[in-house]
């Protein structure tokens, strides 16, 4: 489920790039902190699961939590730039290219935050 809706978000995102680019060019800014919060609230959620005996779903980023608990954040720099470097051969400039990438990249990291964080947090009876 999470994959599927990550998938439309991004269909969404893409289409929208494509369709007027300019409203990516004047929200860099919110690109960028959407990203940043839903990166952060991933991340603890992912850490706070690890801690409780859960494990990683991704591979990729299930080793590179292995080495550092700031894993995550390396994995999105190289993930980011191939973003960037595919929206550029797209016809994008750097002023749309990055902040696609970082709102594309805010919405996994947003699904990831919203669906550890229903294992994270205690039920309620």
């Amino acid at each position: 489920m999470p994959f599927l809706l990550i998938g439309v978000l991004t269909v969404y995102t893409l289409a929208l790039a494509l369709g007027s680019p300019e409203v990516f060019r004047e929200a860099w800014l919110y690109a960028l902190v959407y990203y940043g919060v839903s990166a952060i609230g991933d991340t603890w959620t992912t850490l706070e699961g690890l801690r409780r005996g859960y494990r990683e779903g991704n591979p990729l980023y299930a080793r590179a939590l292995s080495w550092s608990p700031w894993g995550i954040f390396l994995v999105d720099f190289g993930l980011l730039s191939l973003k960037v470097v595919f929206l550029s051969r797209l016809g994008f400039d750097p002023t749309v290219a990055y902040p696609v990438a970082f709102v594309i990249a805010g919405h996994g990291h947003a699904v990831g935050f919203l669906w550890n964080l229903g294992f994270v947090l205690p039920l309620r009876k």
